[in-house]
């Protein structure tokens, strides 16, 4: 039993999470199993096309690929644990940050013109020894100015708010990095759980919140050491009175305080934590929703809007009053990704994406940021995941994630006439659009068996640059803390 799970944990827990209950990929344990295990173990060997399940007939032996079969097929679902101490004993230091340079050793105009690709790499390791990393462009340029290398997937990226140097990174088996903009270096590494993207700074750059699917916590770090100060089990009563635990969702930091908003996914809870206050007390909001999902703060930094997937709404929590403000309808199963928010005709418009399908058909969900007011659902042609928008482009970009050839298209938005104008066929599986700082370029993975991130004028829509990358995924604008989460104008100087 040990020598699969460790080969379990070695080959597949960076999709399907450590306990084996899904994480970007399905679950695999014997509540959910329905094959029989000769056709699990044939899965294993062939892989599974257009998708990020590789064939391991020639990375794992026979007898290997037997035993994990069985072992997946007839063990219930894990309950791995991750305690603070040994958050704390895989804390390292890599760098002394006071030999760091003071400005940075590439050409660029501003930091904040920094675009982060995620690039996972094959499978979520890479075929070599450094594909997975993440990928800094110039988004003036388009030029490649350098990258941090990471063992597992990275998936999530934080910007400080008070500083233009420091990022952290988030990786797939639970990694926070502290990385240096300047360098490009990670000066500190810490393991603050085994599954789970969630991460967020506070609006002072002093703490540090990071959430795990596996085990269900959420670990508060400092954020400059990345000492952990505290831990926090995710569980609590579901919207139906069944006392669960919890996988941490997505983790926000206010920005009209100091707070942290923490999404507990299958319980349907809000819990604000206060990281000043007397033991970092948290206040719980329950049955805000059935499993919890993705969250992004309105520009004056006091609503987070968390997609609510089986309930087909987004809701409103207000940061200044800790309390749900409103309920507003969407789509299908709303996946708002890390939010669309732009001024449109004297209104500030949010763009919600929903991945599922139902009766209401495939559409984007746009509403009111001032007074939550349904504006409107606009057709388009499948699930969409990513919405991307910026006070000075034209469209809303959105990117269709269906299981067929749409997948490789992103859908454009008229911001005046609230329709679908134009699609772009940017290849593989194209998610995740970005724009840069400016608003003149918009940045696409072109995934999976793309392998490539495209960039496009955002007003022609012409490609004008493009970059070979394995698995591309998420893209971060460094400017996201001027113009997505504090408000500031897209083109501040700094």
């Amino acid at each position: 039993m040990r020598r699969a799970d460790a080969l379990y944990q070695a080959n597949c827990a960076v999709c399907h999470s450590a306990s084996r209950g899904g994480y970007v990929a399905p679950a695999l344990h014997s509540g959910r199993l329905v094959q029989s295990e000769a056709a699990l173990r044939g899965t294993i060997m062939t892989g599974i096309p257009d998708t990020l399940m590789p064939p391991f007939h020639s990375r794992m032996a026979d007898a290997d690929i037997r035993l994990v079969s069985q072992y997946i097929r007839t063990q219930p679902v894990g309950k791995p644990e991750w305690t603070m101490a040994q958050a704390r004993d895989s804390l390292e230091v890599l760098a002394d940050e006071s030999q760091l340079p003071a400005k940075p050793t590439y050409k660029i105009d501003s930091v904040y013109d920094l675009m982060a690709v995620m690039a996972r790499g094959r499978y979520g390791r890479g075929t070599g020894g450094d594909n997975a990393k993440v990928v800094f462009l110039n988004g003036k340029t388009h030029e490649v100015v350098g990258e941090v290398v990471t063992p597992v997937a990275p998936h999530i990226m934080e910007f400080s708010t008070v500083s233009p140097r420091w990022a952290w990174l988030k990786s797939d088996d639970g990694y926070v990095y502290k990385i240096d903009l300047y360098s490009f270096k990670i000066t500190r590494k810490i393991r603050t759980g085994l599954t789970g993207p969630g991460i967020a700074l506070s609006n002072d750059g002093k703490w540090l919140a990071a959430s795990s699917f596996v085990p269900n916590l959420v670990m508060i770090l400092n954020a400059d050491t990345l000492e952990p100060v505290k831990h926090l089990r995710l569980e609590g009563k579901d919207p139906d009175g069944k006392f669960i635990q919890s996988a941490g969702g997505p983790v926000i930091g206010s920005r009209i305080n100091n707070k942290f908003a923490l999404t507990l996914r299958q319980a349907g809870q809000i819990w604000i934590v206060d990281p000043d206050g007397k033991d970092m007390p948290v206040t719980k909001l329950e049955n805000v929703g059935r499993m919890l999902h993705d969250t992004f703060l309105t520009p004056d930094g006091r609503y987070s809007m968390v997609a609510a997937y089986d309930d087909n709404k987004i809701v409103a929590i207000d940061l200044k009053e800790d309390k749900v403000a409103r309920d507003i309808p969407a789509g299908c199963q709303p996946h708002v990704g890390s939010g669309a928010v732009t001024p449109v005709g004297g209104r500030m418009l949010a763009f919600g994406t929903n991945i599922g399908t139902c009766d209401k058909g495939d559409v984007v969900t746009v509403w009111d940021t001032k007074d939550f007011s349904l504006v409107k659902n606009i057709p388009v042609s499948g699930p969409t995941e990513s919405p991307a928008a910026h006070p000075d482009a034209p469209y809303v970009a959105v990117d269709i994630v269906s299981k067929d050839k749409r997948a490789s298209q992103i859908q454009l938005i008229d911001k005046q006439s609230l329709e679908v104008v134009q699609t772009l066929e940017a290849g593989g599986h194209a998610f995740f659009p970005e724009y840069t700082r400016d608003g003149k370029y918009l940045y696409v993975s072109a995934g999976y068996y793309g392998d490539r991130i495209r960039v496009y004028d955002s007003t022609t829509l012409k490609q004008v640059a493009e970059h070979k990358m394995e698995s591309p995924a998420g893209i971060f604008s460094r400017a996201r803390t001027q113009w997505i989460s504090v408000g500031l104008p897209p083109t501040r100087k700094h």
